[in-house]
């Protein structure tokens, strides 16, 4: 064993002496192997105030300032393990994880015995929102469950393993009318959690038993009913078989939420608790029985059929409960556990089975249920068929091979009659990425037949009375539409066939028709706009129909929708457009979409406000998807004019060759009509459209659009925030809207909160400001950007700035010098007034990204680096930072004093360091060029000096060169 010198008091009193510097602390620590110098050193309080968290709340992030101090500790602590424990015991909390990661590191090489005197302190480690590492703690689990120190191990694996609910679901809307599970998340990242259950937890699970098994299922317990907390199910319904198919590794548990990883641990914890005798399968179906959710009882019938020579006894008693074989939730595992036990069971054990199926399913249920979708009873062959198909796929459950002779006969006669039964062992099948009711037809099948018979097919199916059916009008549709979009034309031309079908399966057609436009495909249209039309004329409800939710549509709302999806596809100039000549037929069916009552006030007030915004809305709703249509549609009209011999004069008439358009476009202006902010969200996208349309109608009807009036300021608010967010600056709009310009910098800071925008409406704003000046169409002392400078707080002016530099940097052809001259005037009456300003640290922000111009390089550098210079005396500080050092490398060459000037500003600021330690090898360049010019030559020996100072010592071997 390595035997280490005590310091003495003076070489401690001298290394402390020169600590103060960064660098040098940095360093003495990090080279710091002795651990002698632990108690001196503790005397001298180093080990006390560990380094707090660094937040930037204007930019929302955080970060973790390493400790060296604690690098050192977990390097000696196996030298010193009691005094290491007792100077972490005597450590002020901290929630900085960078720090938590070296003080773990330290526990990990020190015994268990002496480690677990922190385990509250582990466990407040552990509570930390902000830990990046939570596999070390993971291995100090497994750590302290392999020193036999169980009780600690499980302290700190209940609060590194708790889940909560997603705050931000919680609070987002509070009132909603439909209730859906909450998502679940850990304390960090889900793959790590299951990392920890997969590599650490199962230690704990050898050492501890039972208890270790107790803890996953109060996991696991309280996941479901975090997660159900804003359900109406009953008490014992968690829907496991839907986001946990199969208790076994299968390929149908596609989800990995929460939820499914503790399902997973739970599992293999009860397996090994068994498989070496650390608790009997009867403690083990004890304890995951006697919880309340139906994953627990499905664990159980897992745990029976691995075991089942164990437990044969359990199995029978489990398999001849009438509730279990009943009981749609346990069904795979209760199916899996029949197959293994049926030909051990008893005679009497078997007959009692058998005697369910004889008997057959509810059919008194069957025919309510019937009554309620369809308003009439079904006929006695269709309840025979459903009794029959239920017997015929219990016996394909049970596994024909096992059964009586009489029995194997009946079920071939019911394989014969009906056909060989699919994923009889699931309630719901997962094919692809959808997880949910299937298709009673595969694509195949469905290709296979004519598009009378899909029809026929379709007038006739009934989807099975079950409560967890397997398919579903909704899974027909899906197939169905993909079937349509690899052959449109077929489908297109018999479109008259689905007149009189249900709503889920006419918007099955249109949607694959979508696709296939989409993909390039063409079909013809007329027969579709006759369907189109036959949907218009339905009344838009349908009275008495009930279906439950995402089993098919309530009514034709989507199937509307879906027809001015269609609409809005076939409008654009590409393969399989709507001809010229059906715009008569088209406009028929586009213009009652615009009356359409969704969005409705209730609908908007809903769905909008903080949690939508009016653009996005706009799309998801049957009038808005019809409003964009009717642009599209004036596009469409526009594009065909212009193939005219008159196109010229056609189309100056604007929109007096297509009224229509003109009449939606008012009636849907005026307040007393319209009053949809998701509506006037559409008339903000397509402004730039409507100029192209008809200029004088747009400039005419501008103020109607984007209200000035505080009594309409929502409206405005809606037209214009989607206006600068989805469009280009373009210059012929900026001539029609300068007022609107005017007032949108009057109204910045002082955006509503409630609705989330797509991006910032004051950052777009100042893009288009500044793309108009550098295009020559504002001029510097123009009110627009006065206005926006005056009003503009430091973080947008800044924005503004960079953007100019980032576009800069990415113009790669050469920019004309009329353009650079205005940008430079612009740059210098920014600086002009930070200079002379009283209060020129407001500047900081909009003077730093000065580098991104700086390093665009496309400006002479005499002026570039004068005003970079410049600017660093008043900010101290310049983005981005790696760059600028890099291009002040090369500026070196012609320009070393102001290059080292500039380099001195940098350092200054960068009180860390930190800068300064990712651009070094730029700094090296910058001092080694400085150093070969006289008039330099003497800054860059003070600059190295400096720097020493600050404990970067790499350049002192370029004084000696």
């Amino acid at each position: 064993m390595k035997s280490w010198k005590k310091p003495t008091r003076e070489q401690v009193d001298k290394a402390v002496a020169l600590l103060v510097h960064a660098q040098q602390y940095r360093y003495f620590f990090n080279k710091l192997q002795n651990p002698e110098w632990l108690e001196p050193l503790r005397e001298k309080e180093f080990f006390r105030h560990p380094p707090a968290p660094i937040r930037d709340e204007e930019k929302g992030t955080i970060r973790f300032p390493l400790w060296p101090e604690a690098q050192y500790l977990a390097r000696v602590a196996q030298h010193k393990p009691d005094l290491v424990i007792e100077i972490i015991q005597n450590m002020d909390d901290t929630d900085n994880a960078a720090v938590i990661s070296d003080l773990v590191d330290a526990l990990l090489v020190i015994p268990s015995d002496v480690s677990t005197r922190l385990v509250e302190k582990a466990a407040r480690w552990a509570e930390s929102p902000y830990l990046l590492v939570p596999q070390k703690l993971g291995q100090l689990i497994a750590h302290w469950a392999n020193g036999k120190r169980t009780e600690e191990a499980l302290r700190v694996a209940r609060v590194l393993l708790d889940v909560f609910p997603d705050e931000y679901q919680l609070q987002a809307v509070p009132n909603e009318e439909f209730r859906f599970p909450l998502d679940l998340r850990a304390r960090y990242d889900t793959r790590y959690y299951e990392e920890i259950l997969k590599k650490d937890f199962p230690q704990l699970v050898r050492a501890a038993g039972l208890p270790a098994l107790e803890l996953l299922c109060d996991l696991l317990d309280k996941a479901i009913r975090l997660s159900r907390q804003r359900d109406g199910i009953e008490a014992t319904e968690d829907y496991s078989f839907i986001w946990r198919p199969v208790i076994e590794e299968h390929p149908q548990n596609i989800s990995r939420t929460i939820e499914t990883v503790l399902v997973t641990a739970v599992r293999d914890a009860a397996e090994v608790i068994v498989q070496f005798g650390y608790g009997t399968v009867e403690e083990v179906v004890k304890a995951l029985e006697r919880r309340q959710w139906k994953v627990f009882q499905r664990l159980a019938l897992h745990l029976l059929r691995v075991f089942r020579e164990q437990a044969a006894g359990l199995a029978a008693e489990r398999l001849t409960n009438r509730a279990l074989f009943e009981d749609r939730s346990v069904q795979h595992e209760y199916v899996l556990l029949l197959r293994e036990c049926f030909p051990k069971l008893t005679p009497e054990e078997q007959a009692t089975i058998l005697g369910w199926i004889e008997t057959g399913p509810d059919t008194e249920k069957f025919k309510r249920s019937r009554e309620i979708q369809t308003g009439s009873p079904p006929s006695d062959d269709e309840v025979i068929q459903y009794r029959e198909i239920w017997q015929r796929d219990w016996l394909t459950r049970m596994g024909v091979e096992h059964l009586p002779t009489k029995w194997q006969e009946r079920h071939r006669e019911l394989v014969d009659k009906y056909g060989a039964s699919k994923y009889v062992e699931f309630l719901v099948y997962n094919e692809g990425v959808w997880v949910g009711p299937t298709s009673p037809k595969s694509a195949d099948e469905l290709k296979a037949m004519s598009v009378e018979e899909i029809a026929q097919f379709l007038r006739t199916w009934m989807p099975p009375d079950d409560l967890f059916r397997v398919s579903s009008p909704e899974g027909l549709n899906r197939v169905l539409s993909s079937v349509v979009a690899e052959d449109p034309s077929r489908f297109a031309a018999k479109a008259p066939l689905f007149q009189g079908l249900d709503p889920t399966y006419v918007r099955a057609l249109l949607s694959g028709l979508q696709d296939a436009l989409i993909q390039g495909k063409t079909f013809e249209w007329e027969p579709v706009l006759n369907l189109c039309n036959w949907v218009l004329s339905q009344p838009r409800e349908i009275p008495g129909r009930q279906v439950r939710d995402l089993d098919a549509d309530p009514d034709w709302e989507r199937t509307r929708e879906g027809i001015a999806n269609l609409l809005s596809a076939g409008f654009k100039d590409r393969p399989g457009a709507i001809p010229i000549g059906l715009r008569q037929m088209v406009w028929g069916i586009l213009k009652p979409l615009m009356d359409d009552p969704e969005p409705t006030p209730e609908y908007e007030q809903h769905y909008g406000g903080s949690n939508m915004d009016p653009a996005t809305l706009s799309i998801n709703t049957t009038r808005g998807e019809a409003m964009h249509a009717v642009i599209r549609y004036a596009l469409w009209v526009q594009r065909h004019l212009e193939k005219e011999p008159s196109s010229e004069e056609r189309l100056r008439k604007g929109f007096d060759e297509m009224p229509e358009v003109r009449e939606v476009l008012e009636t849907h202006l005026d307040l007393a009509r319209e009053s949809s902010l998701a509506i006037r969200a559409v008339y903000g996208q397509w402004f730039p459209w409507l100029v192209l349309l008809d200029p004088e109608w747009a400039r005419e009807n501008s103020v109607r659009i984007f209200p000035h009036d505080a009594e309409n300021e929502v409206f405005f608010e809606a037209a214009w925030n989607t206006y600068v967010t989805f469009c280009p600056p373009y210059d012929s709009v900026l001539e029609i809207l300068r007022q609107q310009y005017s007032l949108a910098v009057g109204r910045i800071s002082t955006q509503r909160e409630d609705t989330r925008w797509l991006a910032n409406p004051d950052e777009k704003l100042a893009e288009h400001l500044m793309a108009f000046y550098w295009r020559g169409k504002l001029s510097l002392d123009d009110p627009l950007l006065t206005g926006f400078w005056k009003k503009a707080p430091g973080a947008l002016r800044a924005h503004a700035l960079e953007f100019i530099g980032r576009a800069l940097e990415q113009t790669r052809e050469p920019i004309p010098a009329e353009i650079l001259d205005r940008l430079k005037e612009l740059w210098e009456q920014r600086l002009t007034i930070a200079k002379t300003t009283e209060q020129s640290s407001e500047f900081e922000k909009e003077l730093a990204v000065f580098g991104w111009w700086f390093v665009s390089e496309k400006f002479e550098l005499d002026w570039a680096i004068a005003q970079l210079l410049a600017s660093l005396y008043i900010a101290r500080t310049i983005l981005p930072e790696d760059e600028v050092l890099e291009c002040l490398g090369r500026a070196a060459k012609t320009h070393p004093q102001k290059s080292v000037e500039c380099l001195r500003l940098i350092a200054e600021g960068d009180r860390e360091g930190w800068k300064l330690y990712l651009g070094l090898e730029h700094v090296r360049t910058i001092l080694g060029l400085a150093l070969q010019h006289p008039d330099a030559k003497d800054e860059a020996v003070r600059m190295i000096h400096y720097l020493g100072s600050r404990g970067f010592l790499d350049f002192h071997d370029l004084l000696e060169q």
